[in-house]
């Protein structure tokens, strides 16, 4: 173990580099404070390293002690007591010694390590190094960049490094690196234009902005890159310094050894309690492979120490006693590889059986750790609360669990969600957040949040920025049940309040956590038990099979099915045909079909009763109205007569038809502020006149007394919302819909019409083309092609004239395809093509599939002509 001497030398040297800052020197109160020591004692300690010229103390009052400067050609780097520096590490040292001391000019350097293996504290050290030989000023500068943090944003990271917009040339890291180190990290993620501009630098000493009209000499910037090692060969070429970390396991025992003692030391320090060991766990650590090598042990020593400071967290002044269980199953049975290690493990261990770390006896890690009284405060609120203990443990356990998984992860997105219209009305910071929390749904709960569920919990979190959150929505033994029975949901939702304080400073009480962990419970607890179906029963051959095709060709929806009720057949046998139909058609929520006339009804009440299948009617008595009318034609001679009697009797169609207000009621299971902010987003877009009323209820009986109120003054056209109630037959739409669409759609949204074709005036020109074309088949135009103009409008924002221009233009060249009429490509197509080739190769993949579909090649000629008409050339 270390001696005092050499934890408050460490202590010094550790604040002499913290963030690369120039720091004047230390006092002795600073020392005592934090390391919990007496100020004699410290004094004596400062005294006797001055003695040993280790350091150097001011005349200042008061006094400051501060590493000393050496001016021997060992200079400062090889004295600085970092595990490995006199083994593992040495080769590594050397090199970048050599590069740093280069004569006129140091050298640029690659770090090369894997994950894990202490990449950003050695060039923490190379920039001291820098300082202490003199090859930089005390003040010099010490800037990072980790890539990784850019890896969706490589423009944002092309402003930062290189200032490559106009004017940004003097603000940029490489600016700012002047005169001392700039480190970038995970150099293998930038792209190829990035990578450019790096080897323009080595090359030149320059950096030059995206015109390369301005420019900046940045010679005396000392550039220090790690990667990957597979990712070598990008920079080896240009780069002649690469000094190579080892991994963990290439280290030897008595390193490993020191980092488990350190590791631990500094537990000991943030939990303010001794930490005890026994010599099992020490083997265990010293045989297990760490594939993230150094972090990764260091944040299992963490999370075994926070997991087992649980155990007695209501036990005050208690030592946390870390068990072998307390650690993951891999370092459990590196057990088994102890009769292989033995004689080298013992050697280092010896006879001792409790590693004991004081808790005044080391210092803090250079990031204030908040972990144990975060935990502390957690179990006092839930505690308070009456919640039992083992509910509580198993919370904050699965809190830490959690929290110490998020090192592994590169936040990798989950980008099926649309949030281009949801950032509209929710604060970006709150997208980002719930995106990370979908990825750690899906990664530790095997969750994955629907749109509906991400939508909601955005506008949820978001309307928490203004509105003053309730805690009457969530009473206590709501809490209680929430915690005892999903205490993994609850763990998960305590660390996202965690992060959405941190970004916006407001504490989330324990309730508030309880409705986001709802979110999840209703995620969980979901399953698709299908949809409905849709039947045509009409009587004739082939009616039904036809409006069944006819239906899934506009739609392109493959629930829908069709049986066509001969007039001879036996209505006994065509109720068996009927009821094995729907027997095999129903996914379990019903079916719902449209019949013309006869004793339909009464079969499938029959088929209903008899196998309890959800059936609804939608009566369309078009045969019986057809018959009624050739009837009358034969009786009468007036035409009007006939005409206006057959109106009086379908009238009583209409009879029901209530023309009381409509209304869409917006729902959000929790939270007033998400049905709320849908209802404005609807409000401002739409333009049907819809009175819209939001509601944020849970409970399903009082949803609908509510719906029931609202319905006796309203018509209800639809819910819109984050989830469907299911209620009266009233349609739902779900919230990614008006959100994964554009704000324009918003009405077409509401009135149910698909989104392949616009609302356009068509029928008239389907009519003229219906008279013109012989090769094109019109009933297949109409079912593709409006989509296919749908796309280049989104693509181009097409006004309606040039819509309805291209509308008649690619169904015209379809039919000249079709014909077997083709146009040769000119000069002047050629140049447009070549003009414009981003819009070329736009619009041949929209149109692609056009030529799937009627079997034609469409030339690029005709492409070219469409280039002109959307941008209006």
């Amino acid at each position: 173990m270390k001696t005092m001497k050499d934890i408050v030398f460490e202590f010094i040297q550790r604040e002499m580099l913290s963030n690369g800052t120039s720091k004047e020197g230390v006092t002795t109160k600073e020392i005592a404070e934090t390391l919990n020591l007496q100020r004699s004692n410290v004094s004596t300690l400062l005294n006797d390293l001055v003695k040993e010229e280790k350091l150097e103390k001011t005349a200042t009052r008061p006094v400051l002690y501060k590493i000393r400067n050496n001016t021997t050609s060992d200079y400062g780097l090889s004295q600085m007591k970092f595990i490995g520096i006199d083994g593992s590490l040495s080769k590594a040292i050397q090199i970048a010694k050599a590069a740093i001391l280069y004569p006129k000019h140091s050298l640029n350097v690659l770090v090369t390590a894997k994950a894990g293996c202490g990449t950003s504290f050695f060039c923490n050290f190379m920039y001291m190094f820098c300082k202490e030989a003199k090859i930089m000023q005390a003040d010099a500068p010490f800037i990072k960049v980790n890539c990784r943090h850019y890896r969706n944003h490589m423009d944002e990271l092309d402003n930062l490094l290189f200032g490559q917009e106009k004017g940004k040339l003097d603000n940029c890291y490489f600016s700012m690196a002047k005169g001392g180190m700039l480190f970038i990290d995970n150099a293998e993620l930038l792209n190829a234009h990035q990578q450019s501009l790096i080897f323009d630098f080595l090359e030149t000493g320059m950096i030059y902005s995206a015109d390369r009209k301005e420019y900046m000499d940045c010679k005396d910037v000392y550039l220090v890159l790690s990667c990957n090692p597979s990712h070598v060969g990008q920079y080896n070429q240009r780069i002649p310094m690469i000094i190579e970390l080892p991994q963990l396991k290439d280290r030897p025992l008595i390193e490993r050894f020191d980092f488990v003692n350190y590791f631990f030391s500094i537990e000991a320090n943030n939990a303010k309690r001794n930490i005890e060991i026994s010599q099992e766990v020490m083997q265990a650590l010293l045989l297990t492979e760490y594939s993230r090598n150094i972090k990764e042990l260091e944040m299992e020593i963490k999370k075994a120490c926070a997991t087992a400071c649980v155990r007695v967290m209501d036990v005050p002044n208690s030592p946390i006693i870390v068990d072998l269980h307390d650690f993951n199953s891999n370092i459990q049975k590196s057990l088994v590889k102890m009769r292989f290690r033995s004689q080298d493990i013992l050697s280092l261990v010896g006879s001792q059986n409790c590693f004991i770390y004081d808790c005044n006896g080391t210092f803090q890690s250079n990031h204030h750790d908040e972990l144990y009284n975060e935990m502390h405060t957690q179990y006092k609120e839930l505690s308070n609360r009456g919640i039992n203990a083992k509910a509580i443990q198993d919370v904050i356990n699965n809190h830490v669990t959690n929290l110490f998984k998020q090192y592994n992860y590169n936040h990798g997105y989950d980008e099926s969600y649309d949030t281009e219209q949801l950032s509209k009305i929710v604060d970006f910071r709150i997208i980002e957040l719930v995106q990370k929390f979908s990825e750690m749904t899906k990664t530790e709960l095997k969750i994955i949040l629907k749109p509906s569920v991400f939508y909601g919990l955005c506008l949820h979190m978001n309307s928490l920025l203004s509105i003053k959150s309730s805690h009457s929505r969530v009473d206590n033994d709501q809490l209680n049940f929430i915690v005892q029975n999903y205490p993994k949901e609850y763990a998960l939702s305590a660390q996202f309040a965690l992060d959405f304080k941190d970004m916006f400073g407001i504490e989330l009480p324990p309730e508030e956590i309880a409705i986001i962990t709802m979110f999840l419970v209703k995620t969980k607890d979901e399953i698709d038990n299908g949809h409905p179906v849709l039947l045509y029963i009409l009587h004739g051959s082939g009616i039904a099979e036809a409006l069944k095709e006819v239906t899934i060709s506009l739609t392109h929806c493959n629930n829908v099915y069709s049986y066509d009720l001969h007039l001879e057949k036996d209505n006994l046998k065509a109720m068996d045909e009927i009821r094995s139909l729907i027997l095999k058609i129903d996914e379990g929520q019903g079916v719902i079909v449209i019949y013309d006339m006869g004793s339909i009804r009464t079969m499938l009440d029959t088929i209903a009763q008899e196998n309890d299948v959800k059936i609804r009617y939608i009566h369309i008595p078009i045969t019986l109205i057809g018959i009624d009318v050739a009837r009358k034609c034969l009786q009468e001679e007036d035409i009007d007569y006939v005409y206006h009697t057959t109106l009086l009797e379908m009238k009583s169609l209409d009879d029901n038809k209530n023309y009381k207000r409509e209304v869409v009621i917006t729902l959000c299971q929790t939270g007033d502020g998400g049905a709320f902010q849908l209802k404005q987003y609807i409000d401002q877009y739409s333009k049907l006149g819809f009175k819209t009323i939001p509601l944020a209820i849970s409970k399903r009986d009082e949803l609908i007394k509510k719906v029931m109120e609202i319905k006796k003054i309203y018509t209800i056209h639809c819910f819109v919302g984050t989830y469907n109630p299911n209620l009266l037959g009233i349609p739902y739409i779900s919230i990614n819909k008006v959100f994964e669409n554009r704000a324009e759609d918003i009405d077409r949204i509401l009135m149910f019409e698909p989104l392949q074709s616009k609302c356009m005036g068509y029928s008239g020109i389907y009519s003229f083309l219906e008279e013109q074309f012989k090769f094109i088949s019109v009933s297949k135009l109409k079912s593709i092609l409006p989509s296919i103009v749908d796309q280049l409008d989104v693509v181009y924002s097409l006004n309606s004239e040039q819509k309805i221009g291209l509308f008649i233009h690619i169904a015209c060249l379809l039919e000249k395809c079709k014909e077997g009429i083709h146009f040769a490509l000119g000069k002047e197509e050629r140049q447009l093509i070549d003009l414009y080739e981003d819009d070329y190769k736009t619009i041949s993949k929209i149109i692609k599939p056009l030529e799937k579909s009627f079997k034609v090649i469409i030339d690029d000629s005709q492409i070219a002509c469409i280039i002109r008409i959307v941008n209006k050339i």
